[in-house]
């Protein structure tokens, strides 16, 4: 009897050991958070992480980093894990990041390669063509990269024909920003002083895209449309003159080793650029993923018109500081009469863009107010030596 006592006294401890533990086991459980759902974006570019656009190496911009791509990829992370729930319906997101060159870029993202690519709609071979004339060299205020983005991004929000080029393409726009003003930076011994000093260049100037290279021929001299990739080649071999850009490449692309002069014509250069999604991609994502994304976006242009002017102003002071001898002309201030005559002689490119085209007529209309609108509510700001700080 004592050894049946034993016995079901054992039992009755193993038991309750056990019934413990499992209350224990789904205590914790109860505890713990619910995994979330991760969702994994390929994002690609063609710049590099060291420049400030993607992330900034803190070597180069006297210690900041986490600007630009970095920024809005932490800020769209951060988001969707505070806005979804902390359980089994919530999610977050993380990035794979990578480098293509432009062409690839477009096509990559159309097939589903990236999710998300940072590129413009001037690597596209003609595809945004309505996208074309606004980036010509023309009469046009360009005071800086802030206002000529809030402008872009208004031309899409606004001018109907032009948004319609985008939704045609096959992707989701997330926005767009711009780069400019305009600025020929010249190496040794080729400064631009007057119109008649194109003419007179031995060796091309590099264009980035096709109206820049317009631009140069318009101006009398020889361009070389290449990836900055090439330019660089070009510049250790002394085979280019100089680059038509703005002010943030001799840091982010080194170019201070080659540049010794420039002349500021910021009615001659502007790029827009775009931040678009794979269409796919976007509509697989969950409603409250993309109410995120579109929060996240609809000030991001604002930011990197900011980020733009910051970073180009950083760069014409580093060419002060560091490259020495380096010399600016101001044109615009310094010899307003010359000036007037390089616009005047790129003035037929906006007239052959548009042609008989009532639809190039529109968008040029528009853009030339939304030009105005834009410089003057932010052609006056300024920078301070510190990069802005993202909104989110």
């Amino acid at each position: 009897m004592k050894k049946v006592f034993l016995i079901l006294l054992a039992v009755v401890l193993a038991l309750s050991v056990g019934l413990i533990g499992c209350a224990g086991q789904q205590e914790e459980e109860e505890e713990e958070p619910g995994d979330r759902q991760v969702i994994t974006l390929d994002f690609c570019t063609f710049w590099g992480p060291g420049d400030f656009q993607y992330k900034g190496d803190p070597d180069l911009y006297d210690g900041y980093t986490d600007m630009g791509f970095t920024a809005w990829m932490k800020a769209i992370t951060a988001e969707v894990e505070a806005n979804t729930p902390n359980d089994e319906t919530g999610y977050t997101i993380e990035w794979n990041t990578s480098s293509a060159a432009p062409p690839d870029l477009w096509t990559g993202v159309l097939a589903g390669t990236y999710d998300v690519i940072a590129s413009g709609p001037g690597y596209t071979s003609g595809i945004f063509d309505l996208w074309s004339g606004p980036q010509l060299a023309a009469t046009l205020e360009r005071p800086n990269a802030y206002a000529m983005s809030m402008a872009a991004q208004a031309l899409y929000d606004e001018f109907g024909p032009a948004k319609a080029e985008f939704d045609a393409s096959g992707v989701k726009v997330m926005h767009l920003w711009d780069t400019g003003p305009g600025y020929f930076l010249m190496t040794e011994g080729n400064a631009i002083d007057e119109l008649a000093d194109f003419a007179a260049l031995t060796e091309p100037i590099r264009a980035p895209t096709t109206p820049s290279a317009d631009t140069i021929e318009a101006l009398g001299g020889t361009a070389l449309k290449c990836p900055m990739s090439q330019a660089l080649e070009e510049f250790a071999a002394g085979t280019i003159s100089g680059i038509h850009t703005p002010t943030d490449t001799p840091v982010g692309f080194a170019l201070g080793e080659y540049v010794r002069s420039g002349v500021f014509a910021p009615f001659s250069y502007q790029f827009v650029f775009m931040k678009v999604m794979c269409q796919d991609t976007w509509d697989d994502l969950p409603d409250e993923v993309q109410d995120v994304f579109d929060d996240v976006n609809a000030v991001w242009p604002e930011y990197y018109g900011k980020l733009r002017t910051w970073g180009e102003a950083f760069g014409l002071q580093y060419c002060f500081d560091e490259v020495e001898g380096f010399t600016m002309l101001d044109l615009p201030n310094e010899d307003p009469a010359e000036y007037a005559i390089w616009v005047a002689a790129c003035e037929h490119l906006i007239v052959d863009w548009i042609g008989t085209d009532t639809n190039k007529q529109d968008v040029w209309d528009t853009y030339v107010d939304l030009d105005a609108e834009m410089a003057a509510a932010y052609g006056d700001w300024t920078p301070s030596t510190a990069p802005p700080s993202p909104p989110y």
